[in-house]
């Protein structure tokens, strides 16, 4: 792992402890639900993704060489020695490419935009919603929170992968 993201790892643990100790701290306890986006970095929609690259403002020479890194890839598959006809990659982001964590980062960008009462913190494809609990009201809050992030990943074809929560 490279030290900038190592760091931005350490500044999200560190930010989680930190929202944990405040909250003991005043006698109140927190729930936090953890979230894994399900092959994330493979399943973006590229069409979903250059229209939050245009909201982003991102366009002209830019925006039209974003949309061609995108849509411009192709792939075979070879399987008992036959390759398959060439194909167009319809979906994910080229991992391995500083490009890739940008164009993530920018489709995600939105993922906590009509959550009303809950932290939402973000490292890459995890994702962590947190809410003091001090009544039931909390609890139901939390729960209107999460099903806000559920529906954004529905409308944005993403997936979580409930087995890592």
């Amino acid at each position: 792992m490279d030290l900038y993201l190592e760091g931005v790892l350490k500044t999200q643990l560190l930010q989680h402890y930190c929202d944990i100790f405040e909250t003991l701290s005043e006698g109140t306890r927190i729930d936090t639900i953890f979230l894994d986006f399900a092959k994330a970095f493979d399943k973006v929609d590229h069409d979903i993704l250059l229209q939050k690259v245009a909201k982003h403002k991102i366009k002209g020479k830019i925006g039209l060489w974003l949309q061609e890194f995108l849509n411009s890839r192709k792939y075979r598959v070879v399987a008992n020695g036959e390759m398959s006809d060439v194909q167009d990659v319809l979906s994910g982001v080229p991992q391995g490419t500083v490009l890739a964590a940008v164009l993530f980062i920018i489709m995600i960008s939105d993922v906590d935009e009509n959550v009303k009462s809950s932290i939402v913190r973000l490292f890459a494809d995890d994702t962590r919603i947190s809410r003091k609990i001090t009544s039931e009201e909390d609890k139901v809050l939390l729960q209107k929170d999460l099903n806000v992030i559920y529906d954004w990943a529905n409308k944005n074809l993403m997936k979580f992968n409930e087995n890592k929560f």
